[in-house]
């Protein structure tokens, strides 16, 4: 049997749109390395499953302050000289029910790292890594909103090196 196009028949617009913003909001927070943002559309658990990015990252269930202290760790987003920006694609919504939408959005991740003395007007960066992947989002309805519930990226390919984008200086 070949691809079935998958058409939800109960997709409210607001809820659309919901989920959109919150989308973009937890790629914005991602980012901006803001933690009220990502604290704003995380459901109570949430599920993060990146093995398809990596196998030596194991999937796990937390909670959002435990998920913020990871993401914006000194050793991920929170390194001072990291800069990244997620694109958010077209998105393909492929469940819909009156708790739960999962829906799998096409993803660019550029990665880069300051220079050393670039932090003005001028930015610019000495290492780079680019991803290509689509990133799927589980959302629930938590008190009358929709929440991200779960994360699972997979990678198409990658061009540089994420880990010496990350790796801190040794100067």
């Amino acid at each position: 049997m070949g691809f079935e196009l998958y058409i939800p028949k109960n997709l409210e617009f607001c809820d659309y749109i919901e989920i959109v913003q919150s989308a973009r909001t937890f790629a914005d927070g991602y980012d901006r390395k803001d933690a009220e943002r990502l604290r704003a559309v995380l459901a109570t658990k949430i599920e993060v499953d990146y093995r398809l990015v990596s196998t030596t990252i194991p999937m796990k269930v937390c909670g959002p302050e435990e998920l913020i202290a990871e993401f914006l760790s000194p050793e991920l987003l929170g390194n001072k000289n990291l800069l990244t920006q997620h694109l958010l694609g077209q998105p393909y919504f492929k469940s819909v029910s009156k708790d739960e939408i999962v829906v799998e959005w096409q993803q660019i991740a550029g990665h880069g790292r300051w220079m050393e003395g670039s932090h003005t007007l001028k930015k610019q960066v000495d290492k780079t890594s680019d991803g290509k992947s689509y990133m799927e989002q589980r959302y629930i309805k938590e008190d009358g909103c929709w929440k991200l519930a779960g994360l699972k990226p997979s990678l198409l390919y990658e061009i540089g090196e994420f880990n010496e984008v990350v790796a801190e200086r040794s100067t």
